[in-house]
């Protein structure tokens, strides 16, 4: 599919899924709009609208600096974080686990720009 959200098995299964996802069915945000929606969303404190674009943190990574890499984990970090907090166990043990992989990343890049 050209959002990239739906997967099929085969040509058979994507022609006989295509006339329900057609309606949702749009091409991925270019980059700068992905970045630009999860800074407003960093900045109005929407978790969810950060976490949205969990599946595109490693594009918007890709080419930026250290600096901004960390940024980047941070922000996906504190939405799992308050996310935690504010849902049902199962829930709670993804996000958990989810910062704990974000927070070791940061570590690690971390100590590559000799923070540590």
């Amino acid at each position: 599919s050209v959002c990239k959200d739906a997967s099929y098995c085969g040509a058979a299964c994507q022609k006989a899924g295509w006339r329900s996802h057609k309606k949702t069915c749009e091409p991925p945000l270019p980059l700068n709009a992905v970045m630009e929606s999860l800074q407003a969303a960093d900045a109005a404190d929407d978790w969810r609208g950060v976490l949205k674009w969990k599946e595109r943190m490693e594009e918007l990574m890709e080419g930026q600096s250290d600096k901004i890499a960390d940024v980047i984990l941070s922000t996906f970090g504190r939405a799992h974080e308050v996310e935690s907090n504010s849902t049902d166990i199962q829930a709670n043990h993804h996000h958990c686990l989810a910062l704990i992989a974000l927070q070791e990343r940061r570590v690690e890049l971390l100590g590559k720009m000799e923070r540590f």
